[in-house]
């Protein structure tokens, strides 16, 4: 548009120069001034013009189809004849970052677009408009803004058929040592004991601490159960990788589904942090997955310590990878 302005202003400028007329003299005057015009005309929707962006489904699971919804409009309601919009996208697990320059031109009042968005791998997308152009009417003169607009969706790991968890002493009918439970409540088996300070005062034996000149406390008893501790190394090839993670998610979700707490742990890749998440509900899944696919995974770093032992607490079972991951 701008090479076509600048041909038709140089011949209406030879025309004026080698042409003795009055039209050519008003003709160089109207093609001088309607810049001008234009951009008083469009001032109101270029400074008004807005972007969106959002992801069509904020997570969905690896290999799904998921797109970015983008969104141009102006508050004025006016058209516009052309805008440039610089997004970037960053995957946070992956480490990949894309920026692409998308160009719409004779936009309406309200404009709707959609981009496809890679979901290929487990991990959480990030995407960003630093900054958008817009032309006046006759697209000759441009503004940039400055805008700051993000979204964010995440891929989360898809469900595989769980594998089994090595059975504990109690799940192959061996007995336990007996121990206080945790918060009290009602059961067959208990011990008595001196009443302390910041002991639940709805297990005191009240019928025994009136035959006492101290009170006495009725502590249930019960046998405990491990704790499964879901354990992986957060790095090596992203096909492997996702296979750990698909592994991990529908173990987990198997448990909670059974009504058993378990942890997950790991070790932070680049500067060997724990990271340690108890979970009792679908929400802890959800939370502890939104940490860990907001780090990166590099291909060497700090692994998870081997060799742990079972307790009568917890036990560890550390996911390996199993071979590639099938995209």
């Amino acid at each position: 548009m701008r090479i076509l302005y600048l041909a038709v202003l140089a011949a209406f400028f030879w025309l004026f120069l080698y042409v003795d007329s009055w039209l050519a003299a008003y003709g160089l005057l109207i093609v001088l001034i309607m810049p001008v015009l234009s951009l008083v005309v469009s001032l109101p929707a270029m400074l008004g013009c807005r972007v969106h962006v959002e992801g069509y489904k904020g997570q969905c699971c690896r290999g799904e189809e998921n797109q970015w919804r983008i969104t141009v409009y102006n508050t004025a309601r006016l058209p516009l004849p052309r805008v440039k919009v610089r997004l970037t996208l960053h995957q946070t697990l992956t480490g990949v970052t894309m920026g692409k320059t998308i160009r719409y031109h004779r936009l309406p009042a309200t404009l709707k677009d959609r981009l496809p968005m890679d979901t290929i791998h487990c991990g959480i997308w990030e995407a960003s408009v630093r900054w958008v152009r817009v032309y006046d009417a006759l697209g000759l003169i441009a503004i940039r803004r400055q805008v700051i607009v993000t979204a964010q969706a995440a891929v989360l790991p898809r469900s595989v058929e769980p594998e089994p968890l090595p059975q504990t002493a109690q799940s192959q009918g061996q007995t336990t040592a007996q121990r206080p439970r945790r918060g009290g409540g009602m059961g067959e088996e208990y011990e008595l004991r001196t009443y302390q300070p910041g002991d639940p005062v709805r297990m005191i034996h009240w019928k025994l601490s009136s035959k006492s000149e101290e009170l006495i406390l009725r502590e249930v008893l019960e046998h405990p159960e491990a704790m499964p501790v879901l354990t992986f190394d957060h790095l090596g090839p992203l096909d492997l990788l996702d296979g750990v993670l698909d592994r991990l998610w529908s173990l987990s979700h198997a448990l909670l589904e059974q009504q058993k707490a378990h942890e997950i742990q790991w070790v932070h890749p680049e500067n060997g942090q724990p990271f340690r998440f108890i979970l009792r509900g679908q929400g802890d899944l959800r939370r502890c997955f939104g940490v860990l696919l907001s780090q990166p995974a590099p291909l060497e770093g700090h692994r998870f310590p081997k060799g742990l032992r079972q307790t009568a607490d917890w036990y560890y079972y550390h996911l390996e990878p199993v071979g590639e991951d099938e995209p």
